[in-house]
């Protein structure tokens, strides 16, 4: 391949990674895939990139004088090797992302008491008020907490998606959410049991706000929080559906 045609497709290649990636970012579909701390990375990247195609699109063409009848090239990188670099590109346009839900639950399992990770586990939950705290946090506090009384009654307000097992009693479901604590593949569901008289007509994997004093259940031998609730909403789906650590 000619220098210059082989510079043209090096160059393209670049921006297409760069405007890829600076969609999700403005879109606010990064943290689709990625934990939120990693946004800093990423714009740098996109710099980088943006500077990469720059030196490569002026580049002196002097330097391709000698290819006007010349094919042979000087240590160039295979055409199909930069190929490789849009796979991500073309994966993105023809499969448009969307967060996982109570289908990706199916595979790996919900959550509802084990440890969780992440820095200052044991305190942010003791930073908000009850009716701030997250799935995460209450989950958390069950985890952490050897006294629970507390916590018993206070009014719980989360938000999540609603999911269903066969362990749970009638009346009952699993208001949920994924947590991300590197990208989505790693990614796992959790879920705190809902108490609510019209539970059984409560359309799956729907997006809830749920509201009402928290109570101590066991579930699977464990003891999980349970929310009695006093209102269930349906909501629209957040514009940032997953929790992190």
């Amino acid at each position: 391949m000619p220098t210059r045609l082989y510079r043209l497709y090096q160059g393209l290649t670049l921006i297409a990674l760069c405007l890829f990636l600076a969609g999700k970012v403005i879109s606010g579909k990064l943290t689709w895939y990625i934990n939120l701390r990693f946004l800093p990375l990423t714009l740098l990247g996109i710099v980088l990139l943006a500077i990469m195609a720059q030196v490569v699109f002026r580049k002196p063409r002097s330097t391709d004088a000698h290819d006007h009848d010349h094919d042979h090239n000087h240590a160039q990188t295979p055409p199909g090797n930069l190929a490789i670099l849009l796979i991500p590109v073309i994966i993105g346009v023809l499969f448009p992302a969307r967060p996982l839900d109570s289908t990706a639950i199916d595979s790996k399992g919900v959550n509802v008491s084990a440890p969780l990770i992440g820095e200052n586990a044991a305190t942010r939950e003791l930073e908000v008020t009850a009716d701030q705290r997250n799935i995460l946090d209450w989950i958390r506090i069950f985890n952490y907490e050897e006294d629970l009384s507390p916590y018993l009654g206070q009014t719980a307000k989360v938000t999540g998606f609603i999911y269903r097992t066969d362990d749970l009693p009638e009346g009952q479901f699993l208001v949920s959410r994924f947590v991300i604590s590197c990208c989505a593949a790693d990614g796992f569901a959790i879920g705190i049991p809902v108490q609510w008289d019209g539970a059984d007509a409560l359309e799956e994997n729907a997006w809830v706000q749920v509201e009402g004093p928290v109570d101590a259940a066991e579930l699977d031998g464990l003891k999980v929080p349970l929310i009695l609730a006093d209102k269930v909403e349906s909501i629209r789906e957040p514009e940032q559906p997953y929790l992190f650590p």
